[in-house]
């Protein structure tokens, strides 16, 4: 006589809440999915607004793809449920009005990151200088950068570039390189200096570009507009500013 043999159903109840029999949640199982940690970043940069509409989504909001086939951070796009499916839909045979491309919705949910993380972001002042709180000669360049706010902790990236003529130098290395994150408190100042090559002390003007870049609480980092300084070796004792960075000349 043959052994009956029992065979399994999946248990209904696991199916309704998502689970597989082993208690795994199938949703994970999804292709492409984004981290956790980045739908919560999503949603804090744009405090669970619409990233089309602009609206007030509350839990009525989806941390959506760009593009299907990716899901690294910069593809995601937070929408409400109505804009997540005006996305999707587009007849191409029947074309009436314009689609969404993903460089316009990438600009429209930076637009809106911006509009609430920048509070978040404290005043900072940042310049070259020889003269101060420490008299410096070249060539030893002094710099100094401090956080006027008294709310907001914040981190800069700080690149220097540095030319004469028409020469481009070597990229400045460790903290000018901008790779390199400064940690300013509310109130927090330094007063940092780095050292130029004896070749470039010549006759030519040294001309500095500065790119700074803040990063808020949430890790969302804020490029500001480059700024220029300008030494006039052998006829001035410290550096100028320069603030339009087509006559400064110094590429990015």
């Amino acid at each position: 006589m043959s052994a009956m043999r029992r065979h399994s159903r999946p248990r209904q109840g696991n199916r309704l809440r998502g689970l597989d029999d082993g208690g795994i949640h199938l949703l994970a199982r999804r292709k492409n999915e984004f981290a956790e940690s980045d739908k919560v970043k999503a949603l804090l940069w744009c405090a669970r607004h619409c990233c089309l509409c602009g609206k007030a989504a509350g839990v009525g909001i989806e941390v959506a793809h760009l593009d299907p086939k990716l899901s690294d951070f910069d593809n995601a796009i937070p929408l409400c449920f109505d804009c997540h499916g005006a996305t999707g839909h587009y007849n191409p045979r029947h074309p009436r009005g314009r689609k969404y491309n993903i460089a316009e919705l990438k600009a429209r949910r930076d637009q809106v990151y911006e509009q609430y993380t920048r509070p978040l972001v404290p005043p900072v002042l940042y310049f070259l200088a020889q003269r101060g709180a420490t008299e410096r000669q070249l060539p030893d360049v002094g710099f100094y950068i401090s956080n006027l706010g008294n709310t907001y902790p914040v981190r800069a990236r700080v690149q220097v570039k540095l030319a004469q003529s028409s020469r481009m130098w070597p990229e400045n290395s460790g903290h000018f390189s901008g790779r390199a994150l400064w940690n300013l408190n509310p109130g927090f100042s330094v007063s940092a200096h780095f050292d130029v090559s004896q070749a470039m002390l010549e006759k030519e003007p040294l001309r500095a570009r500065i790119d700074v870049g803040l990063i808020d609480i949430y890790e969302r980092e804020h490029k500001l507009l480059p700024v220029g300084y300008i030494h006039q070796l052998g006829t001035s004792d410290d550096w100028y500013l320069e603030p339009s960075e087509e006559e400064l000349g110094i590429p990015l």
